[in-house]
This record gives C-alpha cells, sequence and structure tokens, in this order.
C-alpha cells in the first residue's frame, strides 16, 4: 500500500483510543500522524504548522471537543474535521451541526471506538500537492440588471430530477429546476439568483416562466405517452396572487396536462408570509384538482399546524431527516414518524436527499 502525505492530527485525551487511532490511521497508508493529547495541545499544533485532517474527541477535560472546533472556526481552519465521541449518538450529531455552522469542512461524526473500516473513508481524502494545486472556484457574481437581461433573453432554463417509486424503482414523476445559462458564465445555480429576484420583486415573473416551460416540457411527455406527475415549486410572492390557480390550470389544459398532474409545492414559511391570501390561493389550486405539496416538512415552527389548515396531497420530507437516516437513530426516528403521520392523513410522501444505497434501503 502506497503511503499517503495527507497530515492528520488526532486529538483525545484517552491515551489507548489515540494509539488505536494513530495505529489505524499508518496501517491505512498515514504516513503524516500527529497525536495531541489535549485541545490546547491541538491547537498548538496548528499554530505551529498545519494539518489536512484533524480528527476530534469531543468529550476532554478542560478544552472540550466543542470549544476545540470554536477556535478551529476563529483560526479559519481549512481542513477537514471528523468528530469522535463515545457519548450520546444526538450529542455526536449535534456537534457536526455545530461544526458545520462555523464553517468547517467535516467530513463526519463517529462512535469511539473508531474503526478501519470508518478511517478508510479518509484515504480519498485530496492530498495537500493535489489540492493546492486546484483553483478555488471564484464566487458568481450577478446584479440584478443582468437577471432582467435574463429573463427577457429567454436565459432561465429549466432542469427535471425523478421522483422514483421506493417500492419498484419506476420513476413516477418529476421535480423542476431552474437554473439560468448565463451567456458567459454558465450555469448560474438558483442560489445565486433567487435571493435578487425576490428582493426585487422578479421572483413572481420566474416562477410563472418556469411553471410555463415545466408544463410544457410535460405536455410533450404526455403525447408521448409517459404518465408522468410534475412538481413546481412556487415563490412567497406568487402564493400571494390570487390569479395562481387560473394561471395553472389555464397553462396545463393549453398543453395537454391534466391539471391533477401537477403538484404545486410551497413551504411553510411562504403560507404564513400572508395566511389569508395563501390560503385563498391554495384551496382554489386544489378546487382544480391541482396538488398541493408541503416541502421541507418538519424544518418549520408549526409544520403541524399546516397540515391540518391546508388541504395538502403530499408530504415531503426534508433532506435533513433522510440524508445519513440509515444510520443516524435520530434522523430515522423523525423520518418514520413523518411518513407514519403522513400515512394517517391519507398524504403521499417524498423523501428528499436520497442518494446513497443505505439510505434508498
Amino acid at each position: 500500500m502506497g503511503r499517503n502525505s495527507t497530515t492528520v492530527l488526532v486529538v483525545d485525551d484517552d491515551e489507548l483510543m489515540l494509539e488505536l487511532a494513530v495505529a489505524a490511521l499508518d496501517e491505512l497508508g498515514f504516513s503524516r500522524i500527529i497525536a495531541a493529547n489535549s485541545g490546547e495541545d491541538g491547537l498548538r499544533v496548528l499554530d505551529r504548522g498545519s494539518a489536512d485532517i484533524v480528527l476530534c474527541d469531543l468529550n476532554m477535560p478542560e478544552m472540550d471537543g466543542v470549544e476545540f472546533l470554536r477556535h478551529l472556526s476563529a483560526r479559519r481552519f481549512e481542513g477537514s474535521i471528523v468528530l469522535m465521541s463515545g457519548e450520546d449518538k444526538r450529542i455526536l450529531r449535534t456537534a457536526e451541526s455545530l461544526a458545520k455552522a462555523h464553517g468547517l469542512n467535516v467530513l463526519g461524526a463517529v462512535e469511539k471506538p473508531i474503526s478501519a473500516e470508518v478511517l478508510s473513508l479518509l484515504r480519498s481524502h485530496v492530498s495537500p500537492a493535489t489540492r493546492s494545486s486546484m483553483p478555488a472556484p471564484a464566487p458568481i457574481q450577478v446584479s440584478v440588471d443582468e437577471l432582467r437581461q435574463a429573463i427577457a433573453n429567454d436565459e432561465i432554463q429549466v432542469y427535471f430530477q425523478p421522483k422514483v417509486l421506493v417500492g419498484t424503482g419506476r420513476c413516477s414523476g418529476v421535480e423542476t429546476l431552474a437554473r439560468w445559462k448565463h451567456q458567459t458564465l454558465g450555469f448560474v445555480p438558483p442560489s445565486y439568483f433567487i435571493a435578487i429576484a425576490e428582493r426585487e420583486g422578479l421572483i413572481d415573473q420566474i416562477t410563472r416562466v418556469i411553471l410555463s416551460k415545466a408544463l410544457r416540457e410535460a405536455g410533450k411527455w404526455t403525447k408521448r405517452g409517459h404518465d408522468l406527475s410534475i412538481a413546481i415549486n412556487v415563490s412567497t410572492q406568487t402564493v400571494g396572487k390570487l390569479d395562481l390557480p387560473e394561471f395553472v390550470e389555464k397553462t396545463a389544459r393549453m398543453h395537454g396536462v391534466e391539471p391533477s398532474k401537477v403538484m404545486v409545492e410551497v413551504t411553510e414559511t411562504q403560507i404564513m408570509r400572508d395566511l389569508t391570501r395563501a390560503l385563498d390561493t391554495l384551496t382554489r389550486l386544489r378546487l382544480r384538482r391541482i396538488g398541493l405539496s408541503i416541502d421541507d416538512f418538519g424544518t418549520g415552527y408549526s409544520s403541524l399546524e399546516q397540515l391540518q389548515r391546508v388541504p395538502f396531497v403530499e408530504l415531503k420530507v426534508d433532506r435533513a431527516f433522510v440524508d445519513g437516516a440509515a444510520h443516524d437513530p435520530a434522523a430515522r426516528a423523525i423520518l418514520e414518524s413523518s411518513i407514519d403521520l403522513a400515512k394517517k392523513l391519507g398524504l403521499s410522501t417524498v423523501a428528499e436527499g436520497v442518494e446513497r444505497a443505505d439510505d434508498y434501503q
């Protein structure tokens, strides 16, 4: 086995656990391993040089792992972190969320004693030499004038991701995604232009462009004999537009799509912005047989209240409770409870963020 030039710093006050982790790393081919038996020692190591990966225990005297993470954030640590702990799994998951909130790159959070199988995931880590040769992507900067021009030039495009039936693996529908095909920057993700559109009052215009393009494509699939539903996320401003139900039904029928095949996705936040107008719009969408889906379920303050208040037909479980659910008891419990709740309410369920075979199973 070739030796890996990645520098790994292991921080743990338990001498036995420290030795086991170092031995496992050495066996996996890591040649540059530094051991520190306290958070203070770990910080001194980082002050003298650098590390590509830090393995850090949470429960340590004097400076615990949470405080250690705070110091890493203050130092703008750019390497990767693996959290270790023998504590409750929920504490470990919370610490992982905290590290990400600090802007740290977390490779994972594992229970002790750490195994060679877990550490083997680190072998795919980019070595310092390779990483330094990779230029950091420049942040995308776009203006409201460019966005207005993009709308006028028909540069906002639609893409689709499949909605798969878990029992059969068959694609039963798609979810619509918006992309901006910029003339010089290439494809611009929605995270770079949706906020601008909302702030400048352009989001309803973009939403209707996406609705029209998506339903046009759905019409083509229908003519080819494909029985697919199509889900479209509707913006906060558009939810408050009283003419939305008429617009969706008219556009769907114009392209030969039954309104019952259209699913409008809304979040709890969108409903609460203007409850009266939202309820008006959403109720009339259902009267036209257009489906309603509550998006990002489980992340709002009163999602259960909205399920009782709004005539939803679909519940989308947020990816935070899906990704990793196979190994995270807390996430799995929330996922199972959400599915059970949906079944009792007669709703279909969509699990967002299924990207690994174990979570799919």
